[in-house]
C-alpha cells in the first residue's frame, strides 16, 4: 500500500514542536504551566534529547508530502464497510475504532477527549492502551499509577520533547475525566498488552524515520549493523499510520544484550537491587510501580536516560533515585531491551 502519512497530518503541529524543542536547553519551570497553556507554548521550554540517545526520541523529516484528507481508507481485518477519510483518522476529538468490539465501551474522555486542550486518549495511545513509540504502551498500568504521571506532566516533573501534548491535556483535564480514563486503560486484558516482538541480531533490515516519528522498513532487501549503542524500533506495517490498533512494532536489539540486560535486571551483580524489588518478578509491576515488561525499548530508554538527567523527576521516581546513577549507557540500552523481550 502506498505511503499513508497521516502523521503528517494529525501530528505535524506536534512534530514541528519536537523539532523546536530539541534547540532547548533547559527543562520548563513548573511556573510556567498554567491551564490553558498549549503544546505550542510549552515546546521551546522542553529538555533536548540527552547524549548518546538521541535516536530514542525520534521525529519525522521536514517537508514530507501531506495525504490526501478526502482519500479513504479501511484499517486491514476491520469491517470493511468501515471507510474513514485520512481527515477523520487524524481527527483528535474522534480518532478511529476500528474493532470496537475488541474492548469495553470507551469513555467519552477516551475516545473523544475535550475540546480544546484534551485530544482523545486513543488518538496516541489507541483504543487498547499499546500506542506508537512516540507515545507509550499504558495498557496494564494501574490507574493509581496513571493517575501519578499526569500529575507529574502537570506539575513540570516530566518535560522531555515528547511532553508538551501531554501537558497540555494534564493541566486541563478534570481528576473525574482523569481517574475514567485510567480506570479504563488499567482493565486492558493482559492478552491485548503485547504489542511488539524483539529480535536479537547482528543485522536489521534497513529502515528509516518517517511520519510521525516512526520507523517504517526500506523497500528491499538491505540490511544494516545493529552496534551495540543502537536498537531499531520498526513499525511491522504502513498499517500503523491508520491507527490500526493491531498493528504493533518490532525492536531489533544487539547481539548478547538480552542476557546483559538479565544480568542488569538482576541487580547488575549486586551493584543495585534488583527491577524485580520493585516492579514485581513478573516486571508487571504493582501499585505505584509500572509494568516495564513488555514495553517499547524506545521508551523505556527514554525514561532512564530523562531520569539520570533530571527531565524525568519528582518523588514518584522513589527508589529509581538510587539506581538511575549506577546504570551505565550499555546498561540502559541492554535492559531496555530485555525488558521489552518479556511477555507483558
Amino acid at each position: 500500500m502506498k505511503k499513508i502519512l497521516f502523521a503528517a497530518l494529525a501530528f505535524a503541529p506536534l512534530l514541528a514542536l519536537s523539532a523546536q524543542a530539541q534547540k532547548a536547553v533547559k527543562p520548563a519551570a513548573p511556573s510556567a504551566f498554567a491551564p490553558g497553556t498549549t503544546a505550542r507554548d510549552l515546546a521551546p521550554l522542553m529538555a533536548k534529547p540527552v547524549a548518546p540517545f538521541e535516536w530514542a526520541y525520534p521525529v519525522g523529516p521536514t517537508g514530507l508530502p501531506r495525504p490526501d484528507p478526502a482519500a479513504t481508507f479501511t484499517a486491514q481485518g476491520a469491517d470493511p464497510n468501515l471507510k474513514l477519510t485520512m481527515r477523520q483518522v487524524g481527527d483528535a476529538f474522534g480518532p478511529p475504532d476500528w474493532f470496537p468490539k475488541d474492548h469495553a465501551p470507551l469513555p467519552q474522555i477516551v475516545g473523544h477527549g475535550r475540546s480544546p486542550h484534551v485530544p482523545a486518549c486513543t488518538l496516541c495511545h489507541l483504543p487498547n492502551g499499546n500506542g506508537h513509540p512516540e507515545s507509550a504502551s499504558i495498557s496494564g498500568l494501574t490507574a493509581p499509577y496513571i493517575t501519578q504521571q499526569m500529575h507529574a506532566f502537570r506539575d513540570g516533573e516530566r518535560t522531555n520533547i515528547r511532553a508538551p501534548a501531554m501537558i497540555e491535556m494534564a493541566l486541563d483535564i478534570s481528576e473525574k475525566e482523569l481517574r475514567e480514563a485510567a480506570a479504563y486503560y488499567a482493565h486492558i486484558p493482559r492478552a491485548q498488552q503485547k504489542w511488539l516482538r524483539v529480535v536479537e541480531t547482528s543485522r536489521a533490515p534497513a529502515s528509516h524515520v518517517g511520519a510521525g516519528g516512526a520507523r517504517f522498513f526500506d523497500k528491499g532487501a538491505q540490511t544494516v549493523p545493529v552496534a551495540p549503542d543502537m536498537i531499531y524500533e520498526v513499525a511491522e506495517s504502513e498499517e500503523v499510520e491508520l491507527r490500526n490498533a493491531h498493528v504493533g512494532f518490532v525492536d531489533y536489539v544487539p547481539a548478547g544484550s538480552l542476557e546483559k540486560g538479565r544480568i542488569v535486571a538482576m541487580g547488575n551483580r549486586g551493584q543495585m537491587r534488583s527491577c524485580g524489588s520493585c516492579h514485581g518478578d513478573d516486571y508487571r509491576g504493582h501499585a505505584d510501580a509500572p509494568r516495564i515488561a513488555g514495553r517499547s525499548a524506545y521508551y523505556l530508554i527514554r525514561q532512564l536516560a530523562d531520569m539520570r538527567s533530571g527531565v524525568r523527576k519528582g518523588a514518584a521516581l522513589g527508589k529509581m533515585k538510587e539506581i538511575i546513577g549506577k546504570l551505565s549507557d550499555a546498561d540502559i540500552i541492554n535492559v531496555a531491551a530485555y525488558m521489552a523481550s518479556r511477555s507483558p
